[in-house]
């Protein structure tokens, strides 16, 4: 009976020399399915390999264009608030003939600048109303007509760019919206050059000269290094178009394009809406596969031989030794640690069995070393616990040192201990992470008391009235005293008198603007641009550090719209504005007020 329970256990849980004999008889026997499997996974491998590497590359030029757009349309937004385009689009009448044309001379030069800047950029045209001329780079030209404006203006109605086709040319277009019925202002149009692009596309299919096409979504427009006649592509494109739409922006399949196969794949940009094909003619990938079906055979016949020899080899040599390895480590899992193992033959099994004697052995002594290590951890938080200070004492101290400054009568000591006091509750506070802006605003207010009285007359400090709609805002915890301890510090300490520092704020229905400026005489140009910098690629130096640490946490908190922002004030110094956002906020964040 026990013999019969034993072998119903070896056939639940056979070893491992009885697998590999099943496995050897599992593939053997059904090898013209085998054949068949290889021969399909092969291929699905080579699908997917190409595939793979296609869709890797159509990303990254995918990517390189968007980047390039991207580029231009910075480049096109902040051209928006160029002082000469500005005062030629609205005051040009009140210019002399001299003054306009320098105004479009340097124009041109901008203009020009911006063309070198982005290697897409084929011509730039900005056409000005008052000026009643069209601007290019190097000579002008009749204003533009109604139909090419009223492109313009439509254009300008979609959120993301988006590349319009207008007289045979691929443009991006830009117009200055008017106020109260008026017209625009400027008309700006960028001519893409189509062998900029072409020539960059034209990489995708280098490796396996292969076809490619660029189409907007709309299908206005195609990109395409073939040489056919684009309307079956097109209804190509079209089919895809309407089997991808709202399920995928990338993927992979065969298509038939120009009459013959095709195998590609596709990735869409929903920034320029649009969208990248890139194909091989099949014949070109998969014609290699049935060269290998005969060797599949061979294989399959040499893998028996193989398999029968091998599988006699691995009892004696593998099976063996690996089961005294197994019996000797669920000793050591039921606990026992008095084990040694030998093996008589010089191969790796003599050092794996070494390896677990000193295994064993060092297990022993940390076994030991961790108990050790405990009681000394023990022993030092007792210690760092004893030595850590009372907060209740430091408030006890101050009190005490406020009732007798008061009763020896020393007003200022008195008032001084009194904003003392205030300013180390706030601090210490270890209940809260999260105040409201009143009591943010008034923690400032303590400590721009507190520097009065150490620079005396030196710094005078204006503090309007509080905002009222947002004084319930909860935002985190010191984010105003670093911005003024900054102005301190590096733009009103060296003065001995004259020293001003302004406080103010702007308040709509859903955000509040703190606004900080001092009259400092230190800021040059190079610190002001550092400044701007180290907000957007992380830039730190010994100044900035806790300026950048007040930026990350409210846009942690409050969205990208919110953070600070560096500008020249008219004091003369530095102007820094705290945006915060009423939509969200702490609220939705994980920094909490505990008390």
């Amino acid at each position: 009976m026990a013999a019969g329970w034993a072998q119903l256990r070896a056939f639940k849980h056979p070893n491992i020399f009885v697998r590999i004999v099943v496995l050897f008889l599992v593939l053997i026997l059904p090898l013209y399915l085998l054949v068949f499997v290889i021969n399909h996974t092969s291929g699905s491998i080579l699908r997917k390999e190409i595939a793979g590497s296609m869709a890797s590359r159509i990303g990254s030029y995918s990517a390189l264009i968007d980047s390039e757009i991207n580029h231009i349309e910075r480049l096109k937004t902040d051209f928006l608030s160029d002082e000469d385009l500005q005062k030629l689009s609205t005051v040009s009448v009140t210019l002399s003939d001299y003054e306009r044309l320098t105004a479009i001379n340097r124009l041109k030069k901008k203009l020009l600048t911006f063309k070198e800047s982005a290697r897409l950029i084929e011509d730039i045209q900005v056409y000005i109303p008052n000026v009643e001329k069209t601007i290019r780079v190097s000579s002008y030209s009749e204003p533009m007509s109604e139909s090419e404006m009223k492109m313009i203006r439509d254009s300008n109605t979609l959120r993301s760019p988006r590349i319009i086709p207008w007289g045979g040319q691929l443009i991006l277009a830009l117009f200055d919206p008017p106020f109260s019925g008026a017209r625009s202002n400027f008309y700006m149009k960028i001519v893409l050059s189509r062998d900029a692009m072409l020539q960059t596309l034209q990489q995708v299919t280098a490796k396996e000269d292969g076809k490619f096409y660029m189409t907007d979504l709309d299908r206005t427009w195609m990109l395409s290094n073939s040489e056919f006649a684009a309307d079956d592509v097109q209804a190509s494109l079209e089919n895809l178009l309407k089997e991808t739409a709202g399920i995928s922006d990338s993927g992979f399949g065969s298509w038939k394009l120009e009459g013959q196969p095709f195998f590609g794949a596709y990735q869409s940009s929903k920034y320029l809406n649009t969208m990248l094909l890139v194909a091989v003619p099949e014949n070109r990938i998969f014609g290699m596969l049935d060269r290998y079906n005969a060797l599949l055979w061979l294989l399959s016949a040499a893998t028996v031989v193989i398999v029968i020899v091998f599988s006699y080899r691995m009892y004696k040599i593998i099976h063996r030794p690996l089961q005294v390895m197994v019996r000797a480590l669920r000793k050591v899992e039921d606990g026992d640690l008095n084990i040694a193992l030998s093996h008589g033959k010089h191969d790796e099994f003599q050092y794996l069995f070494g390896q677990f004697n000193v295994m064993v052995s060092r297990l022993r002594a940390l076994i030991r070393e961790a108990y050790e290590e405990r009681i000394h951890s023990q022993q030092a938080q007792l210690k760092q616990l004893q030595s850590q200070i009372n907060p209740h004492f430091l408030y006890n101290t101050i009190f005490v040192l406020h009732r007798m400054a008061s009763s020896y009568g020393l007003p200022d000591v008195t008032r001084f201990t009194d904003f003392l006091g205030k300013y180390f509750l706030f601090l210490t506070r270890t209940g809260a992470d999260a105040v409201t802006l009143a009591e943010e605003l008034n923690h400032a207010v303590i400590y721009t008391e507190i520097q009065k009285i150490r620079f005396a007359d030196r710094i005078e400090v204006e503090w309007p009235e509080f905002p009222v709609r947002h004084k319930e805002l909860r935002v985190p915890r010191m984010i105003i005293q670093p911005i003024l301890e900054n102005a301190y510090k590096y733009g009103l300490e060296r003065k001995t008198r004259g020293g001003s520092l302004r406080i103010s704020w702007e308040e709509d229905e859903d955000s509040v603007r703190i606004v900080i400026e001092d009259n400092g005489d230190h800021l040059d140009d190079e610190t002001l641009g550092r400044l701007n910098r180290s907000l957007l690629n992380s830039e730190m130096g010994q100044e900035i550090t806790g300026l950048l640490n007040v930026h990350r946490r409210l846009q942690l908190i409050f969205g990208d719209e919110a953070g600070l922002k560096f500008a020249r004030s008219r004091l003369g110094g530095l102007k820094v504005v705290i945006g915060i956002s009423d939509r969200g906020g702490i609220k939705h964040a994980s920094l909490v007020d505990r008390r």
